[in-house]
């Protein structure tokens, strides 16, 4: 929140932090705010108790920036009074809070901010997400694939990015033998962009999927991960019956594709459909500046 500026040379003072935990309990909402956050800046263990009494208190802004400052403190005696307070009336408090939950990094926080990702503002599901990612482990993968599919464009980046960071990619792999389209098509996405070449075999396979929408991710994963191999194999899919697929293998090709790939290009451009047909004129513009041939 960093609504105040802690004044360093006041906090180095003996009996600062004495000092703050007093201005807890000031009348004036401020003082509270700016105590606060300065315990958080101080890092004493000493503070713990008392930030956690002020997440109950009145004003939201202070409750916020005490779940700030106990994440900064990393205290595991903050895990389940936090984790309570997810559930605050106000939006600026749970998306601080979760917040928080991630800096400590406590399994026990994964399920509540699962729960989260239902949440009705955006910033709450962003934070509950970045939370996630920062705790780690088996039990965030499908929770992140879930929200890559969220309706807002922020979340779906943080779960990317969430799932990138981590060792992911075997059971991202696992995921995309789901009978859920939604856990497939996330795990595609995902593995994408963590552009591992391990993946590169799955993604093929995924190219054969029944639905149209994770063959056409599976065709942008395999572009980002770069591997030559999956050119015949995207070759195939430029006369899917999918408009959104070919368009993808399509674009895949400038960044995968050979010489054959240059021909079957140069043939969309000629004659194929209307809708690929500005698609494979950049594709094959890419390729030929990808090979170095005219």
């Amino acid at each position: 929140m960093a609504l105040f500026k802690l004044n360093p040379r006041k906090s180095k003072k003996k009996g600062a932090v004495d000092h703050y935990i007093k201005s807890l309990g000031d009348t004036d909402a401020e003082r509270r705010v700016s105590a606060a956050e300065a315990l958080g800046e101080i890092g004493d263990a000493k503070a713990v108790e008392p930030l956690l009494v002020a997440l109950s208190d009145e004003w939201l802004v202070v409750r916020a920036a005490s779940a700030e400052a106990l994440g900064k403190l990393g205290d595991v005696r903050a895990v389940q009074p936090l984790i309570g307070a997810l559930a605050d009336s106000d939006e600026y408090v749970r998306r601080d809070v979760a917040q928080a939950l991630g800096e400590l990094g406590d399994p026990a926080a994964i399920a509540p901010l699962v729960g989260l990702l239902g949440d009705g503002w955006m910033a709450v599901r962003s934070s509950a997400v970045k939370a996630l990612g920062k705790i780690g482990g088996p039990e965030v993968v499908e929770p992140l694939l879930r929200a890559l599919r969220d309706e807002e464009e922020l979340v779906r980046r943080e779960a990317a990015s969430a799932l990138k960071r981590g060792d992911n990619t075997g059971p991202l792999l696992k995921a995309l033998r789901d009978e859920s389209v939604d856990v497939r098509l996330g795990a595609v996405v995902a593995l994408g962009e963590i552009a591992d070449p391990v993946a590169c075999s799955p993604l093929i396979s995924a190219l054969q999927d029944p639905s149209a929408e994770i063959r056409a991710a599976a065709a942008r994963a395999l572009g980002k991960i770069g591997e030559p191999r999956a050119s015949i194999h995207l070759i195939e899919l430029v006369r899917d019956g999918s408009s959104s697929v070919r368009i993808n293998a399509v674009e895949a090709l400038g960044k995968v594709g050979d010489s054959g790939a240059a021909e079957v290009l140069q043939a969309l451009i000629d004659k194929g459909d209307a809708d690929v047909r500005q698609e494979a004129y950049r594709a094959l513009e890419r390729l030929k500046q990808r090979t170095g041939k005219a």
